[in-house]
């Protein structure tokens, strides 16, 4: 077993006080924090300590693929972690984005070794399913409305530009996609008075106590820290949720979405493939996006359920092939599943202690451990509140 260091990062969309109030620094934090990252990503490995040698969770896998994650998961994951967890905080909307199958994503790697493009629109071959599950209340907008709940906010809204918009989708194969491709095609000249006409009517509609009151309303607040972006209008093809503590989405390939406010914990495929398509200052990809988007795949709000094998003991059923995801309330020793595999145990509040046959390890608040495919028989107890993150199945 091997206490983690987790990786901080500093993004202009994270929290001044979320992860810092977390771990029990001062508030507001110098910078915006954004994600602590436990795992072994190469752009954010962990780091560890193996017999008194400081070095990355990512460096040790790589040594020794097999002893780390069982013979099995290194032929199948291809000699890495298959999974990554975080803590996510954002201060401010993240981008609307998509994240690419395997497949989506191997085939643009090969196209763009072919063509030795110098900026690679993804980073790894693999695809990037991901669950969000709140700590806090969490602001979403996840997966695209039906082409009527989108035509009856249009109406509401009453704006001739976005009007005809709508009217000309309709007739299209995929009315959904092809109001997004139109959107985001509006000429860079139009943004601003598109995203300002918009803005003001969604400030009309917020007084309205229904649920496209309460979206317009959220549009109206992220336009605060993204004035005059195209992206404002994305925003109206999409579900507006907000996650109560323990609520949890489930965000496979294809999946439109964009993170608004809260504090979470994130588990997802050991991937940072993604592209972008307004809401930030980093690269926009929209043809790219338009390729791989699903208008149809779901990303809809989940609930924990009890696990009838672990005693005290939730799970979080999803659809992702790299991960599986727990979260246990430890009073009384509870055993961890997987001998033989990799896990991350993270203790988010208390203190748990993990015991082994060879020994143990005390993880206080906000603190992760990686247990190898040699760590078996592995118990917690203690009075804290942890998430365990396995391969699916286990």
């Amino acid at each position: 077993m091997d206490l983690l260091e987790p990786v901080l990062f500093t993004d202009a969309w994270g929290s001044h006080v979320s992860i810092a109030s977390l771990q029990g620094r001062n508030i507001p934090s110098a910078e915006p924090e954004s994600e602590l990252w436990m795992g072994a990503h190469e752009s954010g490995p962990c780091g560890i300590t193996r017999d008194g040698v400081a070095t990355t969770l990512t460096d040790v896998i790589r040594a020794d693929p097999a002893r780390e994650l069982g013979e099995q998961c290194a032929a199948d994951y291809e000699n890495r972690l298959p999974f990554l967890l975080k803590v996510l905080a954002p201060g401010r909307a993240i981008s609307i984005q998509a994240h690419p199958t395997a497949e989506q994503a191997r085939e643009v790697r090969e196209r763009d070794a072919r063509t030795s493009h110098v900026d690679a629109t993804y980073v790894d071959d693999w695809a990037k399913p991901e669950m969000l599950i709140a700590i806090a209340p969490f602001t979403v907008f996840v997966g695209m409305r039906t082409p009527d709940e989108v035509a009856s906010l249009a109406k509401r809204l009453a704006l001739p530009r976005l009007t005809a918009l709508v009217e000309a989708a309709v007739n299209q194969p995929n009315p959904s996609h092809a109001l997004l491709d139109a959107i985001l095609a509006t000429p860079a000249s139009e943004h601003t008075a598109f995203a300002r006409e918009l803005v003001a009517a969604c400030v009309r509609v917020s007084a309205s106590p229904d649920d496209e009151g309460h979206q317009c309303a959220a549009i109206a607040r992220v336009a605060e820290d993204h004035p005059d972006d195209i992206g404002l209008a994305v925003l109206l093809l999409m579900y507006h949720r907000v996650l109560e503590p323990g609520d949890y989405i489930d965000v496979p390939a294809g999946v439109l979405h964009s993170y608004v406010s809260g504090l979470g914990v994130e588990v997802l495929a050991n991937s940072d493939n993604v592209v972008r398509a307004g809401l930030t200052g980093k690269e926009l990809n929209v043809p790219e996006l338009l390729r791989i988007v699903d208008p149809d795949a779901d990303g809809s709000v989940g609930h924990a359920e009890p696990d009838p094998l672990l005693p005290a003991t939730q799970q979080f059923p999803s659809h992702s092939d790299r991960f599986a995801l727990r979260r246990l309330h430890a009073p009384n020793e509870v055993p961890i599943p997987g001998n033989g595999t990799p896990r991350i145990v993270f203790c988010l509040h208390g203190d748990v202690t993990l015991t082994s046959r060879k020994a143990t390890l005390t993880l206080g608040p906000v603190r992760a451990a990686y247990l190898s495919a040699q760590d078996h028989d592995v118990t917690v107890t203690g009075s804290g509140e942890v998430f365990l993150v396995t391969l699916p199945g286990v």
